[in-house]
């Protein structure tokens, strides 16, 4: 049986950046993918990466004139129901053809002595001593088995690996529901006016619905995503193109796919595995990306576990800091933004109108470190002030008394997951109190949908 130090599910961008980081360690690595070459990342056609994350994560750079490049904007509107109050962040955004961009990132990967296995169906693991030792796959009609010092699920969505794991793995195996998940529909339209022709992008997140550029500049992509299903996604989207007037467009064609939009697994990590990417839901709550959020987790779980190769303890206490350090940073500013957000999505139409106005939430600062991460800022004094908003609604009748509670109940819980993030334990030892608090605290924020 063939021994490699790493073998990744999965080989979109999570699985080839992980491959890539623990390959240029000097370690054996094995990439399995179940798609074809051909087919994979073919789902959707573009996606957004920010110009500074190239040089942050050290992925390639990819420039105008290269094919794979597709357009670069700055602005970034986010306006309110009624197409009100626009937010402006700045930030140099770069569109990309996503099955090219991945393709380059396998060999990227495989620069560094990174293998990749395509059309390889992950089965499930091999256990040495009740340990994770290997991973048994199909590759055409053969069962083939490898053997393997650490396991790490990139998958996506499916979580083909994490949801096999035996429950008391220290790892949550839960599936990732119709609640848990935004199903975005893209629709690629060429707009009929030059005078609408796009130089930045728009977002409505009562609708959770935006316009943005494509590769023609003489196009846009019309986005929504929403949970539970793709026709409850278009029923928001009727109603989005019944208030908000949108340039003079003719469809050319749709793209669909779905992205996680729940908590992580509390812990990444097992005895010899870890999950990252889509596979442990890494996406930013404010807009679903996971691209380059899922990185933040993977540059210190590559750290760690090159470290814990090294060391010969691959052991769920020797891979732990990949939760303290992610937990108590990222993962802290996720929670309780997710908290806080799935609360004020309550709040009706005219309300959130309010929010924009008065900046409650939806403000240009929020707004900006909510893009910019690994942490999100907010002072004290910005918090008050946003309480303060809130009863000055209430007085005035802009909010009732039912969305002030949800408000205050949102903020009330953002701030104490995030306190309880920012304390995860250091070791295993003091896991499982930790788990029985986040777990109060979750069920009290609930369901985006």
């Amino acid at each position: 049986m063939k021994k490699f130090d790493v073998v990744i599910i999965g080989a979109a961008t999570s699985g080839s950046f992980f491959a890539r980081k623990m390959a240029e360690q000097g370690f054996s690595v094995k990439v399995i993918e179940k798609l074809s070459q051909d087919k994979l990342g073919k789902r959707l056609d573009i996606f957004h990466v920010c110009k500074r994350d190239f040089r942050n994560f050290g992925i390639p750079v990819v420039e105008e004139g290269n094919p794979i490049h597709a357009f670069e904007f700055e602005n970034a509107y986010t306006k309110s129901p009624y197409d009100n109050y626009p937010k402006l962040t700045k930030d140099i955004i770069v569109g990309m053809h996503m099955p090219e961009y991945i393709a380059l990132m396998n060999r990227w990967a495989e620069e560094k002595g990174a293998e990749f296995e395509y059309s390889a169906i992950f089965e499930d693991f091999v256990y040495e001593e009740d340990k994770v030792s290997g991973v048994k796959y199909m590759a055409g009609e053969e069962t083939k088995t490898i053997s393997a010092r650490v396991v790490v699920d990139c998958s996506g969505t499916t979580s083909a690996a994490r949801k096999k794991l035996p429950l008391d793995y220290g790892v949550e195996t839960f599936d990732i529901s119709d609640e848990d998940k935004f199903y975005v529909i893209l629709r690629y339209v060429k707009l009929k006016n030059e005078e609408d022709y796009l130089k930045g992008s728009t977002g409505y997140p009562y609708y959770k619905t935006w316009i943005a550029p494509q590769m023609d500049p003489k196009g846009a992509i019309i986005g929504i995503g929403a949970c539970h299903s793709y026709e409850y996604a278009e029923g928001i989207y009727k109603e989005f193109e019944q208030t908000i007037k949108l340039p003079e467009h003719q469809i050319t064609h749709y793209e669909r796919g779905t992205t996680p939009y729940t908590r992580p697994p509390y812990s990444f990590v097992g005895d010899n595995f870890i999950v990252s990417g889509d596979a442990a839901c890494l996406t930013k709550p404010n807009n679903g990306e996971g691209v380059t959020s899922s990185m933040v987790q993977m540059m210190i779980a590559s750290s760690v576990l090159g470290k814990a190769l090294r060391n010969n303890d691959t052991s769920k206490q020797g891979l732990w800091d990949i939760n303290v350090e992610y937990n108590q940073k990222q993962g802290a500013d996720f929670a309780s933004t997710r908290a806080i957000l799935t609360k004020a999505v309550s709040a009706k139409k005219d309300e959130f109108e309010y929010f924009f106005k008065k900046d409650i939430i939806f403000s240009e600062k929020f707004l900006s470190s909510a893009a910019e991460g690994p942490e999100i800022k907010i002072t004290a004094y910005e918090s008050i002030n946003i309480v303060f908003g809130i009863l000055g609604g209430l007085l005035t009748g802009k909010l009732s008394f039912r969305t002030l509670k949800k408000l205050v109940e949102g903020l009330s819980l953002g701030g104490k997951l995030k306190k309880l993030y920012s304390s995860f334990p250091d070791s295993p030892s003091g896991y499982d109190t930790w788990v029985r608090k986040a777990d109060e605290l979750w069920k009290r924020v609930g369901k985006m949908g």
